[in-house]
């Protein structure tokens, strides 16, 4: 490549003489200094002081650089103006020291040098920008001999000066060679040069003659004299620097904003190297916080100058130009502006912006959302823009940071939806909570976090997985670029449970888990993180009817259940309960089988019946029809009480549909049966009338059974029915004729007029066999004269 590649230690006259070898060759000259000056003025103008690095070097790898010298155009816009300033002076140094930032500058100084030829100074150009170099110099001097140069610019200089320049020279190469990236060392292929007895002619001889002969070059090879090169021999190496300072001195005015690099820091005074003939001292207290061995500083020329000769300088005043240009180019340009929120004043709150000067803000314009904590902005470093700027008698500054917030989040977003894929990795900060989930900060614009993706398991509030304020590490699963939306995830991070369920879990097995969320059909058990399943309500008892899950189970209790089945596809799982217990009712058959006379305690009575706990879960039915053999029961508290202890028969039990019909009257034998057998039909049986109705008159028989006489049943042989009613009171005796007798259909028919044909046919036998008796009548002769006076109803 056709570079010649200059590197050196602070002070050893590397710039000057790349300058001057560029000059005598006729090739350009740059300084990577430029460059990285150039980047930290972009840098803030984008992306604001607290850009991340990636996003830094990727900036600098999209500006198409020209670099000459020591002025530097980025995308057409000349930055050399606007690169010696404070703030870019805070900014350089840490952002030349990100790894990243620094491959991308030294990319760029490989584009701006093309195809050459260049003459290039700067740190590690020979080692790392550009290795390929046709020429790499690395020059050096002593500390001492460097520390005297700077000493003869300041001053008459006490020992002690410059044995303290010396050790801070020392100091700083030490530091140097230790830096992980950018370290002070030359290239292995260098050629070492000490400037320590050279002028600057008898240096860029010795490179002219090293310069390879197939160099591109405008001038012919030669070596320039010292008339040519502006000095007179035998002046020294700092001699010739010492005219170029007079030279430069003659160039700059009073009241110019010059950029200087410090040599030395001490308890009281900074040393600054203005490229003067002297060097300019500042009071420590004009610095926020004490600078370091070779920062840049800003300062304002007020004497070329002093009583002593020496050139007197200010930061301060530095500071408030600075300051008050940024201020005037944020007005017009619509740049913000950086500053310090200080205290609280009425309406709002002061910024410091430096330089001593003072602007307000609005509570209404300090943030884009309303202001909760007053006190949480105090101390706050950020940017503002300018709304309004008067300096007319009275300074009155005000700003607005909530305007700066909202574009710099427009630009984040607009970034973000333009390059942003299905599965990348953002930070983020959780702001707000929903029912449904969470809004995750990503820069100025908000993601959703729903409940859902948090965790693979079961989350019931959003509080229970992250934390108002938490920082954390978001991976994008669902993008909507048209009404700009998306969808976070946490939980996809790790591998969703159910890929790899199988390899776990079989139907049957029995598992533990913990009740994560009731309601009222069933409850949620968590078996593991990410795998939950459903309990109905149905599967949670065999025996016990269950109203409400919460009867049972409360919310973080460990259960034993069993998997009964199983969806991948859906992520679906199924639970029991009950299922881990033997079913009592797959033996109910051997402890209750019909006609087993068991005990009980009455839980519950109807219309119909009442229902007898026979143990836990299992109840029977005592019906009504149960309960009498003999009695109507219409009100069964009349015959069992709630929580009465019973003795009741097994009367027939059904285990597929789980029920068991006991009974009262089982207990003891059934009067029906006995009353069939002891009371044929034709038989006279002997009872009390309970009751008359309209259509008959009921009687107590034997076994407490009410049997029926209907109407055309009181009364034969031509009497009439009506006056039979009438006189058969309650409680009366009377014999009838059992005409109908059905144990099954427990009915009982009885007849008195079927008891009087029997009566007045017995007498008429009597009659018939009677001899004594004297008129003798003929059978025929005695139904016909009965036909001709008996009921034509019979």
């Amino acid at each position: 490549m056709p570079v010649i590649a200059i590197d050196g230690p602070s002070g050893s006259g590397k710039t000057t003489v790349a300058a001057l070898l560029g000059q005598q060759l006729g090739v350009p000259w740059l300084s990577s200094g430029a460059l990285y000056r150039a980047a930290t003025r972009l840098t803030l103008d984008r992306l604001g002081p607290e850009a991340a690095p990636p996003a830094v070097a990727a900036l600098v790898r999209s500006v198409r650089w020209e670099v000459a010298g020591g002025a530097v155009t980025a995308d057409g816009r000349a930055l050399t103006a606007a690169l010696h300033s404070a703030e870019i002076d805070r900014h350089v140094a840490p952002l030349s020291a990100i790894p990243g930032v620094r491959a991308a500058v030294n990319e760029a100084l490989r584009l701006a040098a093309g195809s050459g030829p260049w003459v290039v100074e700067g740190r590690d150009i020979g080692t790392e920008v550009f290795p390929g170099a046709v020429l790499k110099v690395f020059l050096e001097a002593a500390p001492e001999v460097r520390a005297a140069r700077r000493a003869r610019q300041r001053p008459p200089a006490a020992a002690e000066a410059v044995a303290q320049i010396a050790a801070a020279l020392a100091e700083r190469d030490r530091r140097d060679r230790q830096k992980p990236i950018g370290a002070l060392r030359p290239a292995a292929d260098a050629r070492r040069i000490d400037t320590s007895r050279l002028t600057v002619v008898e240096v860029c001889a010795k490179l002219c003659r090293i310069v390879p002969s197939n160099f591109p070059r405008s001038n012919p090879v030669r070596t320039m004299s010292d008339s040519e090169m502006g000095v007179s021999p035998p002046q020294s190496f700092e001699s010739q620097l010492q005219e170029q300072y007079i030279t430069r001195l003659d160039r700059v005015e009073e009241g110019q904003l010059i950029t200087g690099r410090v040599i030395e820091v001490g308890p009281e005074t900074v040393f600054v190297d203005v490229g003067l003939k002297s060097e300019g001292r500042i009071p420590i207290d004009e610095f926020a916080e004490p600078p370091h061995v070779d920062d840049e500083v800003s300062v304002v020329l007020l004497r070329k100058e002093g009583r002593h000769g020496e050139v007197v300088v200010s930061k301060r005043k530095a500071d408030e130009q600075v300051v008050w240009r940024a201020l005037k180019e944020s007005g017009e340009t619509g740049e913000p502006v950086t500053g310090r929120v200080t205290r609280k004043i009425k309406g709002g709150y002061e910024v410091d912006l430096g330089a001593a000067l003072r602007a307000f803000v609005p509570f209404s314009k300090v943030d884009v959302m309303r202001v909760r904590d007053e006190d949480a902005y105090i101390g706050l470093d950020t940017r503002f823009f300018v709304e309004q700027l008067y300096n007319r008698g009275k300074v009155n500054i005000v700003l607005n940071r909530k305007a700066w917030l909202e574009r710099e989040a427009k630009k984040k977003r607009d970034q973000f939806y333009e390059t942003a894929a299905i599965g990348d990795v953002y930070r983020g900060t959780v702001k707000t909570f929903t029912s449904f989930g969470a809004f995750v900060d990503l820069g100025g614009f908000d993601g959703l976090l729903h409940v859902n993706d948090m965790r693979w398991g079961h989350v019931a509030s959003p509080k229970d997985a992250v934390v108002i304020g938490e920082e954390l590490d978001v991976k994008v699963i669902r993008i909507d670029r048209d009404s700009q939306k998306v969808n976070l995830s946490l939980k996809h991070f790790t591998p969703d449970p159910w890929t790899t369920f199988e390899e776990r879990y079989s139907l049957e097995d029995l598992v533990t888990g913990k009740v994560t969320k009731i309601t009222d059909f069933g409850a949620f058990i968590e078996i593991e993180a990410g795998i939950e399943g459903l309990l109905h309500i149905s599967d949670m008892s065999w025996v016990k009817k269950i109203g409400h899950p919460r009867e049972i189970l409360g919310n973080g209790d460990e259960v034993q259940v069993k998997i009964l089945a199983y969806d991948l596809e859906r992520g679906k799982l199924s639970l029991g309960l009950k299922h881990v217990l033997p079913n009592p009712w797959d033996t109910a058959e051997e402890r209750y089988p019909p006609g087993k006379v068991v005990k009980g305690i009455v839980r519950n009575i109807t219309s119909y019946g009442a229902f007898v706990q026979l143990e836990e879960g299992i109840d029977g039915l005592l019906h009504v029809d149960d309960m009498s053999w003999t009695k109507k029961v219409r009100n069964p508290a009349s015959v069992v009480q709630a929580d009465q202890e019973l003795e009741v028969a097994v009367v027939d039990l059904d285990k597929k549909a789980r029920r068991i019909r006991l009974g009262l009257k089982q207990l003891s034998d059934d009067p029906w049966v006995a009353l069939a057998r002891a009371f044929r039909r034709g038989s006279v049986i002997e009872g009390q009338v309970t009751s008359k109705t309209d259509f008959g008159v009921f009687v107590r028989v034997q076994g407490g059974i009410e049997g029926l006489i209907a109407n055309n049943q009181l009364a034969g042989g031509g009497g009439n029915a009506d006056k039979v009613r009438e006189d058969l009171e309650p409680g009366a005796q009377i014999k009838a004729v059992v005409t109908e007798v059905s144990a099954e259909k427990q009915r009982l028919s009885l007849s008195l007029r079927e008891l009087r044909r029997r009566e007045e046919r017995q007498e008429l036998v009597k009659y018939i066999h009677d001899d004594e008796q004297p008129d003798r009548v003929s059978l025929g002769e005695f139904l016909k004269d009965r036909s001709s006076t008996s009921n034509p109803d019979e």
